[in-house]
């Protein structure tokens, strides 16, 4: 009850009374009241909540509930909406349980009424294109989602509530209310959504209508800190931050503006400082940079020193951008000292760490932004102290640290910045050591055991602190214990485990700038160390830490490096190699390749490591791959290079199979180039004898010798190839994929290696592959060597190159396969050389071992300086010549046999001989010329040799035993026979072979040529002038080809006898020259061609003429004479022939057989009667002619598949000699043989199947050796 004078009090009955009647006219509304009567009632009850008195008016008079029955009734009202939302918003202002009330959902217990957060809803949807309904329903929102309850409920229901903002929005762009209220909205309900929502937002570009209230409001600070606080929301998802940072407007370029729009606005500095922050977590550093960020932020930071929030968020901005930041000032030409002015944040940093002791969030930005700082800001630490100008962070961070010693966090970046200044500045050092850092970080430690963070960066303040000093060891014994028991504690950690190896390693492997004492207490503390940290079981700590982070190679250097000191102590390495240290340090080797330091460590370690105990067939494998590889890529590093061969010679010792290992992964290629690196005096002599020792060992094994011969094939080696040759080395040795020739021919271009292998007896069937894939590549020189090896059969005087496929014709290839000149022999090179070479270490090896002087894997520099003399080989992978004065005798006696360890080993006397045939060889020649392998000729000179180098005799051999016989060369060999006489180009896709007859060099072979085979190919014509050069041919298939006409001039060939030309498309007719005259024609073939009849003049031109062959033409008449004497074959079938002239055969006196089948004959004229077979099956013969039945030598007739329906019987034959009558397929109904039966006495073949055969009479033949009837 109101107190105060009367007036006040009949005032506020007066008011009491009034809000009584007007909430009785609202609970008693009905729908269909008019609206003007609700909005007045409405009206007046909004003028009484904005009276002073209005919440002791309103208060506990639950006015909300009839209100929003009003508001549910009249939804459609827009003046009612109008009017009663704003007296709920009043409502909500000055009774604040109203908001709770609303929310239980209490109203209107007998109606049915939605609730308010439907209502409003509902509201924004009906009257969402209504301005003040707008702002009104957005105001009541706003105030709405102060319930947390309400606001669950908003984002339940079906309707979104997001798009009615956003659509208000969108619709009002200029309505800064509108704007305000969503901003706000907005805001509040992206607080309550997970990130999948905020993501679709984004993803929907929901996000620009946010920004273009930037664009519409620059000056509004209400409007736009709303909008600011939107996007900081939506800037949490990292997708969110990619399309913020993207498209046309950049969000970056918005927040810059406003922050230098309100540099007097705390709020807008504070929340663009933190959105900045969101920002900058997506990595777009650099663009943050270009476009002015860091300037800003640096000014709000200075501006607003006592704000912790701003601090906080903009240190830690600042922090992430330090780095771009510098990196793009080094790009950039501007004056250093401005930029470091305008930019330097060292100051705010200082006075952060002053203002915000408390603040733990301040603390930890400040020091990440001033470790950063102090890391790309090299000199910045010269700014630190206590002197003028100078700042004492140093005790700022020290203190920060200390205080807040409890947070993680805070230590962390504390000891990270100490750590960097720690590092930078001796002084500072000195400081943090006097001062007892070291002893209060052991503490922290020890504070929080199982914090990795902490272990981590109290490890790498103790590294940078105690760098350049040696502490005492008592200290070095608490700080080494203290930070094995924090690998113990964080082994899966791999940063806490990277610094404690590195402390470790300060204290076990001190630089020389940490002696402050004598060398002997020096190296009695570090032995100290070490045994401590080997009893504490650091050896094992390190050996997990190498194994689990074997990809970080910083553990692997720190790791190898401490494992090698600890490998100092007594028992340390047999503890290792029990641990698997071996095989740890074998990982490391293989994950990083390319590391020279990791692989030089490693290797130093193996040598220690090794031992026959510790090897195994699998970590034989490893070492292998891991030893090769290594070699191979660090080549040209003689320290490296020392490591390996020592290692490889060890195991050697230990194991002789490791060889074929080594080889198998290319450490013949590492080999030969080490060996050329000794031979131009690139090493020295400890390791020339190294290689050479390795060589020769590896060499005296045929099949690694053979593994060897395929590597330097490979590689295109062939001083090599010719070394391994001449020391036994096996060609034809069957290899993984395909033959030593094909790969030489498939990588192409060395035909010295092509002319070496063949000339070492390379298999036929190796040489036509290669062959294949020469012409492929097109390689000319190689194509010709191939082709002399495959094609050139000297004994029957031929050059077989048919089948080949070659697809084209060079001269070039044919001219070296007609032999010409002797080949001139060849001079001694650097393949021979090298042989001798490691046959002579072999020979000292042998003489050592036998004598027992030599067990050190080095040899002595006299020995070196008495059996070898490197210098004389200028460069042993270029062709060049050696001096010849160097030979195999030089080193004894003449003609002495040097004796090898291995009895299958090639002796030096072989190898000379080697050596003779390979510069008097060719390529051709078999392969028992050269080649040493089961199977070859040379084999029993070799266990001849076996033999003498096995026992204790040394007999002499004369230099003229071991040279050639001439006779075996392939010159000689041609030189006793005749020219080559045939030439086989067929099956070669040959289009033309112009070349051949235009290069003159061919000529003086092809006069000699008696036959030419060039069918199968796609030739149109022949060279009239190849057929001038041709003098002595007389056989000429050209079958198969594309010929349209028939070439004339080749029956002017003086000596042609045979030519067939079928299978082309000469036609429809050709006539001959009359007057040519080619008598020694006997066999012409135009089967197959498109003829229509006989070439006219034929007769004229090849009188003799004895086979005529016409088969598959398109002839249906022939009705001129033939009169061809000497005729004894004709075929005519497969044609279209229907009738024969009577006279037409009459001139052949001499046929013998006649081939008509498969034609449409139904008479035939007169025959010579010297025919014996006649071929007439399918035809159409109704009867058998009469001229068929006289005649006289008849020997076999077959006229299958016609239609004729009567055999005459034997009576009617007047031939005796009859073999064969093939009368299948026709209409035969009766066979008579009652009369002279006994003229098929001899009668082999009968056929009469698939006739209509009915009687047979008086059937007395039995002599048929084949009979077919129905």
């Amino acid at each position: 009850m109101a107190s105060g004078c009367p007036w006040e009090r009949a005032a506020a009955a007066g008011e009491e009374e009034a809000l009584r009647k007007l909430l009785v006219r609202l609970r008693n509304v009905q729908q269909r009241k008019r609206p003007e009567t609700l909005v007045q009632t409405l009206s007046d009850m909004l003028e009484l909540a904005a009276r002073q008195s209005a919440p002791r008016l309103f208060g506990g008079c639950n006015a909300h509930v009839p209100l929003l029955l009003v508001l549910d009734l009249y939804a459609g009202a827009a003046g009612v909406q109008q009017m009663g939302w704003s007296l709920l918003c009043k409502l909500i202002e000055i009774c604040p349980s109203t908001l709770q009330n609303i929310a239980l959902k209490d109203v209107g217990k007998d109606w049915e009424v939605l609730g308010v957060h439907q209502q409003i809803l509902k509201m924004l949807a009906v009257h969402k294109g209504n301005v003040n309904l707008s702002i009104t329903g957005l105001k009541t929102l706003n105030l709405l989602l102060m319930s947390d309850v309400i606001a669950f409920l908003l984002l339940e229901e079906e309707v979104d509530v997001f798009s009615l903002v956003f659509n208000a929005m969108h619709t009002f762009p200029k309505n800064e209310e509108i704007q305000q209220y969503g901003c706000r909205a907005l805001c509040k309900l992206f607080e309550k959504v997970p990130e999948e929502q905020l993501t679709e937002f984004v993803e929907s570009k929901d996000h620009m209508i946010i920004l273009e209230v930037f664009k519409e409001f620059p000056e509004k600070e209400e409007v736009i800190l709303p909008a600011l606080y939107s996007l900081h929301s939506l800037a949490g998802p990292c997708n969110n931050v990619e399309v913020l940072m993207s498209g046309n407007v950049r969000c970056y370029n918005v927040i810059v503006e406003m922050m230098k729009s309100f540099p007097n606005s705390e709020t807008v500095q504070e929340v663009c400082c933190c959105l900045l922050h969101k920002l900058t977590l997506g990595n777009f550093f650099n663009i943050l940079v270009l476009h002015k960020v860091p300037e800003v932020i640096v000014k709000a930071v200075k501006m607003y020193s006592e704000n912790a929030k701003l601090q906080a968020a903009a240190l830690s901005c600042l922090a992430l951008l330090t780095e771009t930041i510098f990196l793009n000032r080094d790009l950039e030409e501007r004056k250093e000292e401005e930029e470091e002015e305008k930019l330097c944040w060292l100051e705010a940093c200082y006075r952060a760490l002053e203002l915000h002791r408390k603040n733990t969030d301040v603390l930890e930005a400040a020091c990440w932004a001033l470790k950063n700082l102090f890391l790309y800001q090299r000199s910045l630490h010269e700014k630190i102290g206590d002197g003028d100008n100078q700042f004492p962070i140093d005790r700022a961070v020290m203190l920060s640290m200390l205080m807040h010693s409890s947070s993680k966090e805070v230590f962390q970046a504390a000891a990270s910045t100490l750590a960097i200044l720690s590092q930078q500045n001796v002084n500072i050092r000195k400081t943090l050591l006097a001062k007892g850092i070291h002893m209060n970080v052991l503490e922290i430690m020890r504070k929080h055991p199982h914090s990795p963070e902490v272990a981590e960066s109290a490890c790498r303040i103790l590294n940078h602190v105690f760098e350049g000093s040696f502490p005492h060891l008592d200290i070095m014994t608490v700080a080494a214990s203290e930070v094995v028991k924090a690998m113990r504690k964080h082994e899966k950690s791999l940063s806490v485990q990277l610094e404690a190896l590195r402390v470790l390693l300060h204290f076990m492997m001190p630089g020389n700038s940490s002696r402050n004492m004598g060398d002997a207490a020096f190296t009695l503390t570090v032995k100290v160390i070490k045994s401590q940290c080997l009893l504490e079981g650091t050896h094992s700590l390190v050996l997990g830490a190498l194994n689990r982070f074997i990809g970080n190679p910083s553990i692997q250097r720190c790791g190898l490096k401490l494992l090698t000191s600890v490998a100092e102590c007594t028992g340390a390495l047999e503890i290792l190699t029990q641990q698997g240290a071996t095989d740890t340090v074998l990982h490391t080797l293989q994950m990083y390749p390319d590391e020279q330091d990791i692989q030089s460590l490693g290797l130093s370690l193996l040598l220690f490591l090794i031992t026959r105990k510790s090897l195994c067939i699998a970590t034989m494998h490893v070492l292998a791959t891991v030893l090769v590889s290594t070699l191979r890529r660090f080549k040209e590093v003689t320290e490296i290079q020392m490591h390996g061969f020592h290692a490889i010679l060890s195991i050697l010792g230990f194991s002789p199979c490791f060889a074929k290992l080594l080889i198998n992964e290319s450490f013949d290629t590492v080999i030969f180039y080490q060996m050329s690196m000794c031979f131009t005096n690139q090493r020295d002599r400890q390791f020339q004898s190294l290689c050479c020792k390795c060589f020769a060992k590896i060499a005296e094994n045929d099949d690694l010798k053979n593994m060897m011969l395929e590597k330097a094939c490979v590689e295109y080696n062939s001083i090599m190839a010719e070394c391994l040759l001449l020391l036994g080395a096996d060609i034809n040795k069957k290899t993984k994929t395909s033959s030593l020739i094909y790969q030489v021919c498939e990588k192409g271009n060395n035909p010295k290696l092509v002319e070496l292998l063949l000339a070492n007896g390379a298999r036929e069937q190796d040489v036509r592959s290669a062959l294949t894939i020469s012409i492929k590549r097109g390689d000319s020189q190689i194509i010709s060597l191939l082709l002399k090896k495959l094609s050139l059969d000297v004994a029957n005087s031929s050059i077989c190159l048919g089948g080949f496929g070659i697809g084209r014709l060079e001269p070039s290839w044919l001219i070296p396969l007609f032999p010409d000149k002797l080949t001139p022999p060849r001079k001694q090179n650097a393949g021979s050389a090298l042989a001798r070479m490691v046959l002579k270490y072999q020979m000292k090896n042998i003489s050592e071992d036998r004598s027992g002087t030599c067990s050190d894997l080095n040899f002595s520099e006299d020995g070196m300086d008495k059996n070898y003399d490197w210098d004389f080989i200028s460069d042993p992978l270029v062709d060049t010549v050696f001096p010849s004065s160097d030979d195999i005798d030089s080193e004894g006696s003449e003609g002495s046999l040097f004796r090898k360890k291995k009895s299958n080993s090639i002796a030096v006397a072989d190898l000379h001989c080697r050596e003779l045939a390979f510069q008097r060889g060719s390529p051709t020649l078999p392969r028992h010329s050269y080649s040493v392998g089961p199977g070859s000729d040379y084999e029993p000179l070799v266990k001849q040799r076996r033999k003498l180098l096995l026992s204790d005799e040394h007999p002499r051999i004369s230099k003229s035993s071991l040279y050639l016989r001439p006779s075996d060369s392939l010159s000689s060999l041609i030189s006793e026979k005749e020219c080559i006489k045939s030439l086989d180009l067929s099956s070669n896709e040959l289009e033309n072979i112009d070349a051949i007859s235009q290069n003159s060099s061919l000529t003086s072979h092809l006069e000699h040529l008696d036959k030419l085979e060039l069918h199968q190919n796609a030739l149109t014509n022949i060279p009239e002038q190849l057929c001038e050069n041709l003098k002595c041919l007389t056989y000429l298939d050209l079958h198969s080809n594309r010929f349209t006409s028939f070439p004339t001039y080749l029956l002017k060939m003086n000596c042609i006898a045979y030519l067939d030309i079928s299978r082309n498309d000469i036609g429809p007719s050709f006539a001959l020259d009359p007057h040519l005259r080619c008598a020694t024609l006997k066999q012409l073939n135009l089967s197959y061609n498109q003829l229509m009849g006989i070439p006219e003049f034929l007769a004229n031109v090849a009188e003799n003429l004895e086979q005529l062959l016409l088969e598959g033409n398109k002839i249906s008449c022939l009705s001129s004479p033939m009169s061809l004497k000497e005729l004894k074959i004709l075929n005519i079938s497969k044609n279209n022939i229907s009738s024969l002239a009577e006279n037409v055969l009459m001139g052949c006196t001499k046929l013998e057989l006649l081939n008509a089948r498969m034609n449409a004959l139904e008479m035939i004229p007169d025959l010579s009667s010297s025919i014996t077979t006649l071929k007439l099956s399918q035809n159409c013969f109704i009867n058998v002619p009469e001229t068929i039945l006289l005649l006289p030598h008849l020997r076999s007739v077959d006229l299958s598949q016609n239609k004729i329906i009567s055999l005459p019987g034997p009576v009617h034959w007047k031939s005796l000699n009859l073999r064969e009558l093939l009368f299948n397929h026709n209409q035969i109904g009766v066979l008579d043989l009652s009369e002279k039966a006994c003229a098929w006495s001899r009668l082999e073949k009968l056929h009469l199947s698939n006739n209509k055969l009915k009687e047979w009479k008086n059937y007395t033949v039995t002599t048929a050796n084949e009979m077919q009837t129905n």
